[in-house]
């Protein structure tokens, strides 16, 4: 209990560093939001309270792949309060993805299991994102408006993916490959980190634990590709719902705009908030949007009120009720027994 306590008051202390440091940035975000047609803000914020149902129903899914019963309204805390986790430690989602674990472990089930459900729910988005990001990639390449960083960030997503891929298809039918290639990695991460610091990249034991977890998660999806299937259709939905809400910001601002354009500045948005070294993209998301709407012919002014209000709507107001409500992640309780 105590150890609880301690933690929780951590987290306060971070929020409050949070709020300071980013003051500014939360009252530009949601300032536009006043100065949009009412209905139309309304109906962009109950998308985005739809897009996060979703989000967590993604991770429903990918659980009840590796046989993990949650509902809805349990992992919607947790989803939200790993968006709150993913800005105070800043770990490219790992702090978020390890908060969904520790969730389930506390819940009773078995930390394996849940490690490879999470890795599951991860590439499943990923993939259903790349699919939308596919299309927005295509539509500014037929604009002629496809930047250099823009490609370079494509590469970089691709790599992670592809990377993704093999790993699970070595874990199903490699696994000691896997681990040796695990290995590997880890012990020549840790040789090139001593050279330039103290601690290690990788703690001990890296490679086996997680090639432990990409087993398991292959061995899920072979088991059940149905229940995968699943997983990536919602995916795709959450996706779309989201694109939807900042459709309606678009409208919200008496601005008209096709569904390639939005799909365009949506897809390069969502591309840098997942590899921007920033944590959640903060400032990057904001910017890389509006400069491909403004490159498609919305006027700047406009182009960044509606960025600014989807930022706020989906990112600033989800992230800071995401802190009020780690209060229900079991986290914080006392763990049950298995």
């Amino acid at each position: 209990m105590a150890g609880s306590r301690w933690l929780f008051w951590i987290i306060v202390a971070a929020f409050l560093w949070l709020i300071v440091g980013h003051l500014t940035e939360i009252e530009k975000a949601t300032l536009p939001l006043i100065q949009g047609q009412p209905e139309w803000m309304l109906l962009a914020a109950v998308l985005q309270v739809l897009y996060y149902a979703a989000f967590a129903a993604i991770f429903k899914a990918a659980f009840y792949t590796v046989e993990i019963r949650s509902k809805i309204l349990d992992l919607i805390p947790v989803t939200l309060g790993a968006l709150f986790i993913n800005v105070i430690a800043p770990t490219w989602g790992m702090a978020g993805a390890a908060l969904y674990v520790d969730d389930a472990s506390h819940r009773g089930e078995s930390p394996a299991r849940a490690t490879a459900g999470t890795l599951l729910a991860q590439t499943a988005d990923f993939s259903a994102f790349a699919i939308i990001l596919a299309g927005g990639v295509a539509y500014l390449s037929m604009r002629n408006r496809l930047q250099s960083y823009e490609i370079a960030g494509v590469a970089f997503l691709m790599v992670i993916l592809c990377s993704l891929g093999l790993t699970l298809i070595l874990g199903l039918w490699r696994p000691m490959l896997l681990l040796k290639l695990l290995g590997l990695a880890e012990r020549g991460m840790n040789r090139l980190a001593k050279k330039v610091r103290r601690t290690a990249f990788f703690p001990d034991g890296w490679a086996a634990r997680n090639a432990y977890d990409f087993s398991n998660a292959a061995s899920a999806i072979k088991a059940h590709p149905e229940r995968l299937a699943l997983t990536l259709g919602l995916a795709l939905m959450a996706h779309l719902i989201n694109i939807f809400s900042l459709y309606a910001l678009f409208i919200g601002f008496h601005q008209q705009i096709g569904f390639g354009p939005l799909v365009a500045g949506y897809s390069m948005g969502i591309l840098f908030w997942n590899i921007s070294p920033v944590p959640q993209g903060i400032g990057v998301v904001e910017g890389v949007m509006a400069l491909v709407y403004t490159s498609l012919g919305i006027h700047g002014v406009i182009a960044t009120l509606i960025v600014l209000a989807f930022r706020a709507l989906n990112f600033w107001l989800p992230m800071l009720l995401g802190f009020i409500l780690l209060r229900r992640v079991k986290i914080l309780k006392p763990k049950q027994e298995a």
